[in-house]
């Protein structure tokens, strides 16, 4: 794999990552549940949900999994629209 073909890629790696994340928080906003709420709920430190929401980390997909759950959702796995 080329320079370009790799930078390509990880783009779409970290578009993917950022839609995620997103529409996570999209979900805590309108159920009214704040990040402290939200740690609360899931033993999830209030800093990590922080971090997570701004950028800051990637999250692990068991994290996003304990931080969906309480929100009634869940992460599925889907074939990529080319």
């Amino acid at each position: 794999m080329d320079k370009d073909e790799y930078i390509k890629r990880e783009k779409k790696i970290l578009d993917m990552e950022y839609s995620i994340i997103t529409n996570y928080i999209k979900l805590r906003k309108d159920a009214h549940i704040s990040q402290e709420q939200l740690a609360k709920e899931t033993n999830v430190i209030r800093t990590t949900i922080a971090r997570i929401e701004n950028n800051m980390n990637s999250p692990q997909l068991k994290t996003m999994l304990e931080l969906l759950q309480p929100l009634g959702y869940t992460l599925e796995i889907v074939k990529i629209k080319k």
